[in-house]
């Protein structure tokens, strides 16, 4: 992921106001294990009163002190060197980070703009169904409420790598014989949460029994859970994109109902071709077959 700044404010990240700062600055990466800049301008990047050698990059640590351009000038100080998260920066005030995990609707009125992960770990801006991926530095949104996407990770990363550590979670489905009624239990860290009946649960419990399953026939973790697209679509009767917005709102229902420490983003993991359920703790009782736990 890299960084840049500068007082062009169509070609940088970060705008700088500084008179003596270039147009682009100096660019900031991450490397897979830390941060590093470059000085790309003509005035200097100082490093703790220091000035950096141009066109290399060299780590930064936390509390450096970072002058662009002169040391009488604005400073910058490192407070955290966190790795970069993949997201959507706020390109209009009043406007929040969204950061991006599998699945988010942009809070915007019409039209409706979706951004998705797909199988080839590729993050996907679709509207009106036409779909178009999306590069570092590009802008979603309309008027005043636009984002810029920021790729924290390279694109090749896969969805697990892009995630903060899950909660202990348990999956409780109960359905009618005939799953028009679908409904959910969460036990989180030893505490129950009520879903309900809701729709989008229906697509969760094929996921889910799949994966319960693939289990239960000796099939190695990594491999247990995993449906074809297409298969997919066929034994729900929903198209792709239904099923993205499925899984969106449920993890928009789990926000609504439990803590903010609860990590609940990876419901789905993605490969090419293939969906699978993520949590392998399941419960189903009713539906099409018996009762079976994991």
């Amino acid at each position: 992921m890299n960084h840049t700044f500068g007082r062009d404010r169509e070609t940088n990240l970060a705008f700088l106001t500084s008179p003596s700062a270039s147009r682009n600055h100096a660019a900031i990466a991450w490397d897979g294990e830390g941060w590093q800049v470059k000085d790309i301008s003509l005035n200097g990047t100082y490093i703790n009163a220091v000035r950096m050698p141009k066109g290399q990059y060299q780590p930064i640590y936390f509390g450096d002190k970072i002058h662009f351009g002169s040391l009488i000038d604005n400073m910058w100080e490192v407070s955290d060197l966190a790795a970069p998260i993949t997201g959507l920066f706020p390109m209009n005030k009043g406007l929040a980070f969204i950061p991006l995990f599998d699945i988010e609707i942009l809070p915007i009125e019409q039209p409706e703009v979706l951004i998705y992960l797909s199988e080839q770990s590729l993050w996907v801006c679709e509207i009106n169904g036409k779909r178009k991926v999306l590069l570092a530095g590009d802008v979603v949104g309309n008027g005043q409420k636009r984002w810029q996407f920021f790729e924290g990770r390279p694109s090749t990363a896969t969805l697990s790598d892009l995630l903060p550590q899950q909660n202990k979670i348990r999956f409780n489905f109960s359905a009618s014989q005939d799953e028009e009624r679908v409904s959910l239990n969460l036990i989180v860290d030893n505490k129950y949460i009520d879903m309900g009946q809701r729709n989008h649960h229906y697509i969760l419990l094929l996921l889910a029994r799949q994966r319960l399953e693939d289990s239960e026939k000796g099939v190695h973790a990594s491999e247990q859970g995993w449906i074809d697209k297409n298969t997919l679509i066929k034994m729900s009767g929903i198209m792709e994109q239904h099923i993205n917005i499925h899984i969106y709102r449920f993890r928009k229902q789990v926000d609504g109902l439990t803590s903010n420490s609860t990590t609940l983003e990876q419901i789905i993991e993605r490969r090419p071709g293939e969906l699978r359920f993520a949590y392998s703790d399941i419960c189903i009782e009713g539906g099409c077959s018996m009762a079976k736990s994991i």
